[in-house]
Parts: C-alpha cells; structure tokens; sequence
C-alpha cells in the first residue's frame, strides 16, 4: 500500500475515532489499563530526567491531549501535533479545561516530515504513531532531527512477538504474509477493511531502527498482555484477563526470560548522539 494511501486510511480511522481515545483513559477493561500504563510509564521516564521548567518538549500524535496536558502542568513548554484535527481540537479543549493552555501550542503535523527545524527539542515523544505508518524509517529519521544533541526520544512499536497473539492461530506472527497477501487480495476487489493494517517490529529490529537515526538506547519496557483470544473470541471475562495481564506484567517487570520480550507493546527512551 502507498504511503499516502495508508496516511488517508489511518487518518480516516482516527477521525471517526476520537473520542474513543479520550473515553480509553477512563475505562476499566485490558486494552484501556495497557494505555493507562502506557501513558504512566512515558510520564514516569520524563520525570526522571530532571528536565529544568519550561523544557521544550515534542509531542508528536498528541491524541486526547492528556500528556500533552501533564507534561504542560509539569512546566514544560508542550508543541503538540496530529494528523487528524479532531485530535488537536481535543488536545486544545483538554489545556484549556485544565488551565495549561499558555504552555501548550497545537497544530496539525505530519511526523515524516516535521515542520520544525533541527535540534530544537529536549525531548521529542511519538507514542502509539510508528505501528500506524507506512515508512518507520523516515518518521524515526525526523523525531531524530528535531531533537538537541543529547536530547531523548521516547517511541514504541507494537511487538512482533507478542504474546497474546502468538497463542491464538489467525493472529500468529508467524502467518502474518498469508494475511497480508489475504488483505492485497481483498483491497483489489474493493473489500478494505475498517482498521488500517499495522506494521509490527521486534524489539532487536526497532533498537536498529533507532541506532541507525542516530539514537542510543538508554532505557526501554515491554508492556501488555491480552486481551487472549482464540479465532479472533476472546477468552476471559474482563476480570480474569486483567489478572492475567498483571500476572504477566508482573513477570515482565522482573525481567522473567521470554516473558519480558513479549508483551504487546515495546517502548524506548532514546537520547540523541552528539555529532562528531
């Protein structure tokens, strides 16, 4: 699929989406706490690198707006962009709902090629975009660019090898050509499917992603398991596969082997080399 055509899709998507990504934030099943997580982790790597007020920050795929608004409250200056207005009007109703507006400037951007000009970031943050993208090279290529020497990236890519879908055969990672070829098959008869595909690396191939842009792994945490399934049904009810979830999570934290490199979601904290 061409990039463009994939951009329309995904932007399509997330527009008739929008306020399914606020309401995700307030929800109680698996999907809603891996997000919740997600967002606490991103937040929790920010705080730890004790970036003086009024650090310029990135934040590329701003969604709902509330870590635009958290890190805004923190005293960070916040650039905030998306490809679906939708999503920037929500971040901007979000800051100025909670009085964070002054330090916060929204507008629509595109991350394979950033508006902005090189180095100016302390910290350039592009969560739940990469997955969606066509090219994941040229998008980590501009997060690099418009980062400070010494500055971070904070990205993730959804696993390759995740758990959840290894267990259940039409989800395999290892039949993912035969779905696509499936997918090219339907997509020339005109039977697109409602959810854009998205595109999966393993954690060994995104660290090489980031290190050819540029970028030194400093800090990275595999997060997610389930929901489980079995022919695309799931399994549990919402209580057992939260409990599951945080058994496994559990795990993962502790670093168990294989448990550790297959959670559902793969997220790095990056710090930007000096150029020679």
């Amino acid at each position: 699929m061409c990039s463009a055509k994939q951009q329309d899709l995904v932007d399509s998507y997330f527009r008739s989406r929008a306020r399914v990504w606020k309401e995700i934030y307030e929800r109680e099943d698996v999907d809603a706490l891996i997000h919740q997580r997600r967002r606490s982790i991103v937040l929790r790597l920010i705080d730890n690198l004790g970036l003086p007020q009024e650090s310029p920050i990135l934040e590329v795929g701003c969604g709902a707006g509330l870590t635009t608004v958290a890190l805004a409250d923190r005293g960070h200056a916040v650039h905030a962009i998306d490809s679906v207005q939708a999503m920037v009007d929500l971040t901007r109703q979000a800051a100025a709902r909670f009085g964070a507006e002054h330090r916060v400037i929204t507008n629509l951007g595109d991350v394979q090629n950033l508006s902005f000009p090189d180095n100016m970031f302390s910290v350039v943050l592009a969560i739940g975009v990469i997955p969606w993208l066509h090219s994941s090279h040229d998008a980590i290529r501009e997060l690099a660019r418009v980062a400070k020497p010494g500055g971070y990236v904070i990205v993730n890519a959804d696993n390759r090898w995740r758990l959840n879908e290894f267990l259940d055969p039409v989800r395999n990672p290892l039949h993912a050509p035969l779905r696509r070829m499936i997918r090219n098959i339907s997509a020339r008869f005109g039977r697109n499917a409602s959810t854009p595909p998205t595109q999966r690396h393993s954690p060994m191939e995104f660290d090489s992603l980031l290190s050819k842009a540029g970028l030194a792994k400093v800090e990275s945490v595999t997060l997610g398991f389930g929901p489980f399934s079995l022919f695309k049904r799931k399994m549990f009810s919402n209580k057992l596969a939260t409990n599951i979830h945080c058994m496994l999570q559990n795990l993962a934290d502790r670093n168990v082997p294989l448990i550790r490199v297959t959670g559902a979601q793969y997220i790095v904290l990056a710090t930007k080399l000096n150029p020679r």
